[in-house]
């Protein structure tokens, strides 16, 4: 039971959490089946979200803020004079998350005892699913570009697919080649090729919204998924991809422009559909002489 306390921390100015009053919370019925549905996944949207369902069952709870690395889940709801507690999660004097949770009330002694049993148990399975998430990031990214990669698009346009659906907004993808990109590795080798595409990857993300994706798909061929974008928006992010890749210096010093194909999402589409269709826009971009943007 010690090395429970590796994983509890209240805020800085607190002591570790003392097991030994744990007989004023869950019974051990109760916490064992708590136990059990956090092993039911390690995905961490998932494991977040029984989080939060078996404490606002136990504990009325209102919403629930995972800060963890650079990135924050949040999840319920935030009322604006919620009661807060914030708890660590602390493994072997590494800070692996913060725990944020809001109550509609001030909580009693008994409750608050529960809440630290639930914290603790919880930080075993958040540990695993935050370490699952690094590996799978990881192997979503394109290993030159940091770029997501063929499967992070996979993975990406099913969401963005459902969201389209859920909220009945259209929203576009963009398929780019570098024109005269193989001339760059058979001239100058393929460190400078790789230059290039490293140059061409950061330009395109530069010109993309936030709430916008970037790929690369291979070699020097990239997409981009835009969600709540129209014709005219996918458009006018596609001609500024064209003209900042133009103007960016290295890439004009070896002569590189790029094609673009542009596809907006129908109603009932598929993702092959419209990647089909912004795929053969590019085609005809190509063969209309490069450096230049069709519409599918």
């Amino acid at each position: 039971m010690e090395q429970l306390n590796q994983f509890y921390q209240e805020e800085l100015s607190n002591t570790y959490f003392p097991l030994e009053q744990s007989n004023q919370g869950m019974s051990q019925l109760a916490l064992n089946q708590f136990i059990q549905k956090l092993l039911t996944t390690i995905e961490l949207s998932e494991l977040a979200e029984l989080y939060l369902q078996q404490l606002k069952t136990t504990l009325q709870l209102s919403g629930l803020k995972i800060q963890y690395q650079d990135k924050m889940l949040e999840l319920g709801k935030q009322l604006k004079n919620s009661h807060q507690r914030t708890l660590k999660c602390v493994e072997s004097n590494t800070h692996l998350a913060t725990i944020i949770y809001s109550f509609p009330e001030q909580m009693s002694l008994r409750n608050w005892h529960v809440l630290q049993q639930m914290h603790v148990n919880f930080s075993y399975p958040l540990k695993n699913a935050l370490a699952y998430q690094k590996v799978k990031q990881f192997a979503m990214k394109d290993f030159l570009t940091s770029l997501g990669n063929r499967a992070s698009y996979e993975e990406a346009i099913v969401r963005v697919i459902s969201q389209s659906e859920r909220h009945n907004q259209p929203f576009g993808l963009l398929v780019l080649d570098m024109d005269n990109f193989k001339l760059v590795n058979d001239k100058h080798g393929h460190q400078e090729g790789d230059k290039v595409l490293i140059a061409c990857a950061n330009t395109i993300h530069a010109c993309l919204r936030e709430s916008d994706f970037s790929f690369r798909f291979g070699g020097d061929e990239f997409c981009c998924l835009l969600p709540e974008s129209d014709n005219r928006t996918n458009g006018l992010i596609a001609e500024r991809i064209r003209r900042e890749i133009e103007a960016t210096p290295l890439l004009r010093k070896h002569n590189i422009s790029c094609s673009i194909g542009t596809a907006t999402y129908q109603k009932d589409d598929h993702q092959l559909a419209i990647f089909s269709r912004a795929d053969q826009a590019l085609y005809r971009a190509k063969q209309t002489g490069k450096n230049c943007i069709k519409a599918a």
